[in-house]
């Protein structure tokens, strides 16, 4: 591609990342962010196919086309079910539109780490968006108050008032994005970029901490600690990982189904029903029992007719929006056999990636980032549903950092000469990516 590549790649880049951090419809209102709106769905629709299609013109013609979407065979095994999964749905044409937008996510987030020609491009690239997301952030709280803090409003009620949002569509989701925006300025801030990473990390967390989501400000030191030790400390990599997924959904889910999980989480002072997650965990395992192998399709259950009429149920559950767990969601959504996928994908592969990049002695800061934002990833999931959300920042963060993760583990170092040579843009890793 030439001089095209070089001009195409790095604003595709920015383009691909402002449109996942900052979105098409930034300051939305809040009636809006809940009900959906026809027309930015639409702005949305058409800037996610552009960016598809601009990828796929990237990639055709890119000497590292072959590292998109891998492990291949794994993949293809999961796009098959995906298919198979709409094909049994339960409302067909609602599945068969998301898994067209989970194909195009997919390829974006496979392409994303592909753009830049070096990681110190890469870095320079996330230093500038970070900084233009947090100007759009704290110019909603300053400026566009209405709608860049909580205001009362008859779906939120009281319990969010004067949280911040900033540009995003709930204090939740900026305040999981300031937790990664906060990884990212550590990440800068090992790459020699000091003033710009420390700057970013203080305003993110100072934004984060102003939102009032406690579980994303608990989690943030949390996870620093837990990735140190993730680091350091290989034979606990995978009961961290394994095992904290398992022991989280245990106390959350179990306590929904097992009145003696229900007792225990009471009786440490926390709301064992999980700001009423219990209802909707529980009204979950029912339905997932009627339709266990095929599931009921990507967005094939929650807020469908059949759900939001179903009045055998006397508590909110079939009014929830997603499961409020991945797991549980997956289970839902793409039976037995997508749920295992799911934990192959998200779980497996990763521990596997990071195995291989330790063997090999190729941990790096941007390796430190991609398990940071992993683990968050896959520790949020237990309290909130993630797998295949279109427009999720957290989802599309997270297959970033397993491809991220996987790039590392099949990177081979090479000479300036032969990096200028292949013109490779997987130096995003601090190696080359070189297909084996």
């Amino acid at each position: 591609m030439g001089g095209t590549e070089t001009v195409l790649a790095p604003v595709l880049f920015m383009a691909q990342f402002l449109y996942m951090w900052v979105t098409v419809d930034p300051y939305v209102e809040i009636s809006v962010s809940i009900a959906g709106s026809g027309a930015s769905s639409l702005i949305n629709q058409l800037a996610a196919m552009s960016l598809f299609c601009l990828s796929i013109i990237f990639i055709t013609q890119s000497p590292v086309k072959a590292l998109v979407l891998q492990p291949r065979g794994f993949m293809i095994v999961l796009l098959l079910w995906l298919i198979v999964t709409t094909v049994y749905a339960v409302i067909p044409q609602t599945s068969i539109k998301q898994l067209i937008l989970v194909c195009i996510t997919l390829v974006n987030a496979s392409v994303f780490l592909l753009l830049p020609r070096s990681e110190e491009q890469f870095a320079r690239l996330i230093c500038a968006g970070l900084l233009i997301m947090l100007g759009f952030a704290y110019f909603g709280v300053f400026f566009k108050p209405l709608q860049g803090i909580h205001q009362f409003s008859t779906e939120l009620g009281n319990d969010q008032v004067g949280d911040w949002r900033g540009h995003f569509a709930h204090k939740n989701v900026a305040a999981g994005a300031m937790l990664m925006s906060s990884c990212y300025g550590l990440y800068l801030k090992d790459k020699g970029l000091r003033f710009s990473g420390w700057l970013i990390v203080i305003l993110s967390v100072y934004f984060l901490i102003h939102t009032g989501g406690k579980t994303s400000t608990a989690m943030l030191p949390a996870i620093l600690i837990i990735a140190f030790v993730f680091e350091k400390f290989g034979l606990l990599r995978w009961p961290i990982a394994l095992g904290g997924a398992l022991t989280i959904n245990f106390l959350t889910v179990g306590a929904a189904l097992l009145p003696p999980v229900y007792k225990f989480i009471e009786s440490l002072g926390v709301d064992p029903s999980f700001t009423n997650r219990a209802d909707i965990w529980r009204f979950a395992a029912q339905v997932i029992s009627e339709r266990p192998f095929f599931g009921y399709g990507l967005q094939g259950f929650w807020r469908s007719d059949v759900v939001v009429n179903n009045d055998t149920v006397e508590n909110w559950a079939p009014l929830a929006f997603n499961g409020h767990n991945a797991w549980v969601d997956a289970l839902i959504n793409l039976g037995v056999i997508g749920f295992i996928l799911m934990i192959i994908w998200v779980l497996v592969l990763p521990l596997i990636y990071v195995n291989r990049i330790f063997k090999q002695k190729k941990y790096t800061p941007v390796v430190r980032l991609y398990i940071r934002i992993w683990l968050y990833g896959l520790f949020s999931c237990s309290l909130e549903s993630m797998f295949f959300e279109n427009g999720s920042l957290l989802w599309f963060s997270v297959v970033v950092a397993i491809c991220g993760l996987r790039l590392q583990a099949v990177a081979e170092p090479v000479t300036e000469m032969k990096t200028e040579t292949t013109g490779s843009c997987a130096n995003t890793l601090s190696q080359v990516a070189v297909v084996r």
